[in-house]
């Protein structure tokens, strides 16, 4: 991905630009390097890769950002480039230093998605001097909880992955009239098929989620959360508490005003943000 952003932020900021000698030297490896990298003192090095260890073959562009003050007092920043096998290196000015954002770009359909990387250790705010060497790696977390509090299955935030809004409808238009409100204690039961590769390429898996009912829960949602970034194919079965079961009804994009037993959740762009856009879909259990 191109740096433009971080480097508008960080003239915004006020930010004197690095010097440009990052050691962006291609690598015929695809693989990471199986030479350790040991930060020298006046560098930063480290390794960007997938959840699997391996290299993000899918990244259109890796930005990484790299802010402080020099000994002498001035504001500099860096956006190191990283080579093929996932390893970065930057010569650094004397100073102190923090990790700013970092994302990976990954081309899905006709969109270039911004994916957030974690720093392992999570050292955002630590202050580092140059002169005693700085090691950092990322990770590209497709999946995962997002929080160190308790993960809340209806807030998108805390999750990596791919979120699915799961709205109950208190009205069909397709019938004009209101759903029956399923009892506390029914089991809903989805099953999402990949339309699609995941954004990382690699093939999909078929995937069962269970939710349970509260009708007097809010917001009255069953949102499937932390999926695998892909595009899906979703149906569902409502479980009653007295054991018999009923179809859910969907109402993806493209469905209105018909509640049908079959939709999609496209995997689409955030305009706003870059990243991924939760698609919103409705749902009843059968009459």
């Amino acid at each position: 991905m191109k740096s433009t952003w971080v480097a508008a932020a960080m003239i915004a900021a006020g930010l004197l630009s690095g010097c440009g000698d990052s050691d962006t030297t291609d690598a015929s490896a695809s693989a990471v390097s199986s030479t350790p990298l040991k930060a020298e003192g006046g560098y930063i090095v480290g390794k960007v890769l997938g959840q699997d260890g391996k290299p993000i073959a899918v990244a259109e562009d890796i930005a990484l950002s790299v802010y402080g003050v020099s000994e002498a007092g001035e504001k500099v920043s860096y956006s190191p480039g990283v080579k093929p096998d996932g390893t970065y290196k930057q010569k650094l000015v004397a100073g102190s230093y923090r990790m700013g954002r970092a994302i990976v770009k990954v081309k899905f359909g006709e969109h270039l998605f911004n994916f957030e990387l974690t720093p392992k250790g999570n050292l955002y705010n630590k202050d580092r001097d140059a002169k005693d060497g700085i090691e950092q790696d990322y990770v590209w977390n497709m999946t995962g909880q997002h929080t160190t509090d308790q993960p809340d299955p209806n807030n998108h935030t805390h999750w990596y992955g791919m979120n699915i809004g799961m709205r109950f409808s208190g009205w069909r238009n397709d019938i004009n009239k209101a759903p029956t409100v399923p009892p506390d204690g029914t089991k809903l039961i989805f099953t999402l098929k990949p339309l699609t590769k995941l954004v990382n390429g690699e093939d999909g898996k078929e995937l069962t989620i269970e939710r349970e009912w509260q009708s007097k829960a809010y917001p009255q949602s069953a949102d499937l959360n932390d999926l695998p970034p892909a595009s899906y194919e979703v149906t569902g079965v409502a479980k009653l508490p007295d054991g018999s079961t009923k179809t859910i009804l969907l109402l993806g994009k493209g469905d209105y005003p018909k509640f049908v037993p079959v939709t999609k959740a496209t995997l689409e762009l955030d305009g706003i943000l870059g990243g991924m856009a939760k698609p919103p879909i409705g749902w009843v259990v059968e009459e």
